[in-house]
């Protein structure tokens, strides 16, 4: 199995939605949806063992994966004898919606035969993604929050355009925090052993009920 102290990027970086329009001009960043779950890892061998942790090998909390969704991660398009490492979140004890609980939104990947460091860029791995992933183009049917690849598992959409109105779109769904921006052209510049903040993502998450901002 690959290395089970893997740490993910973390954004340093955080922002109001009033400064959306402004990172959206520069033609810098791309956004996507920011849920509301157990942020996870999924971990592929080459010969197909699946191994789904918190980052940095915690015991994944109020969570017990189910045989289908190990079966649906190992039908994915991975390259045959590659280790993969993917960034996603579990939909579980935190989702409202009964229909979502225990999805998972898959919204990078990390190793693809080789930790990712250096290259591809963000745009790079998230079009990566998308091939292990088949392609999807269909929403989830409840809400349209992320792009079905499996039942059990899902992909982030990565929106170029418009994040005031993609960051408005779901205020009133508790399974999204807001948006996550990430600079298209950025890198992975560390090599995940040890946790590391970057400054390539900036969460911006929505208001609390009294119009305060949780960062």
């Amino acid at each position: 199995m690959p290395n089970l102290t893997m740490y993910p990027p973390k954004p340093r970086g955080k922002l109001v939605p009033g400064n959306l329009p402004t990172y959206e001009k520069t033609g810098k960043w791309l956004a996507q949806r920011k849920f509301n779950g157990t942020h996870i890892l999924i971990s592929i061998s080459p010969d197909r063992e699946v191994d789904i942790t918190r980052p940095g090998g915690e015991p994944t909390v109020q969570f017990q994966p189910t045989k289908e969704l190990f079966d649906e991660i190992r039908s994915l398009n991975f390259v045959a004898g590659q280790a993969y490492w993917l960034d996603g979140e579990l939909l579980n004890n935190k989702t409202v919606t009964e229909q979502y609980k225990g999805k998972l939104v898959l919204f990078d990947v990390l190793q693809a035969g080789r930790y990712l460091m250096g290259k591809p860029s963000q745009v790079e791995r998230l079009t990566m993604l998308e091939g292990i992933c088949r392609n999807p183009s269909q929403p989830e049917p409840t809400n349209g929050i992320a792009l079905v690849v499996t039942t059990n598992v899902w992909l982030a959409q990565s929106f170029f355009s418009d994040f005031p109105s993609r960051y408005r779109d779901f205020l009133d769904h508790p399974e999204i925090e807001g948006l996550m921006l990430r600079k298209q052209d950025s890198a992975i510049d560390k090599s995940g052993s040890k946790k590391y903040l970057v400054d390539w993502m900036i969460r911006c998450r929505k208001p609390h009920s009294g119009g305060s901002y949780d960062y």
